[in-house]
């Protein structure tokens, strides 16, 4: 039994690989035999799975070093999470236009799982930022 979907394995392929197949590897997609095609997906799902594996230990490393520069903030004087943030947030340089995306812009900055939003309190800390800001 195959397994394969023609009309997502171009989305398989940006999901593996991080970039839509080619032209060329499009072609050697059509081409080839129902087997091979198994073949091809197999291959992409197994480095999908990879690609998964290696982006939640990166976002488990940023959480970490996140979780360690808000100990050093709080070495340096801050006496909650918020103002924590707040420090780190005055430190990276982020602009009006960078807060107005709020807790996703700061997880992307630091390559924080999306998740991280409901862990810290960032947020929060843009908010009180924006509200000085106004």
């Amino acid at each position: 039994m195959y397994t394969f979907d023609e009309s997502t394995v171009s989305d398989l392929h940006k999901d593996a690989r991080g970039f839509r197949p080619n032209v060329s590897w499009m072609h050697g997609w059509k081409t080839s035999t129902p087997d091979e095609k198994q073949g091809i997906w197999d291959d992409l799902v197994n480095e999908l799975s990879e690609e998964i594996d290696r982006e939640q230990r990166e976002q488990a490393r940023a959480a970490l070093a996140l979780t360690e520069r808000l100990e050093k903030m709080y070495e340096l004087g801050a006496t909650s999470e918020v103002q924590a943030l707040q420090w780190i947030i005055e430190a990276e340089e982020f602009d009006d236009h960078d807060l107005q995306y709020g807790a996703d812009y700061f997880c992307y900055h630091f390559g924080l799982s999306y998740s991280a939003k409901n862990e810290f309190k960032i947020q929060q800390a843009i908010n009180e930022m924006m509200a000085i800001v106004v």
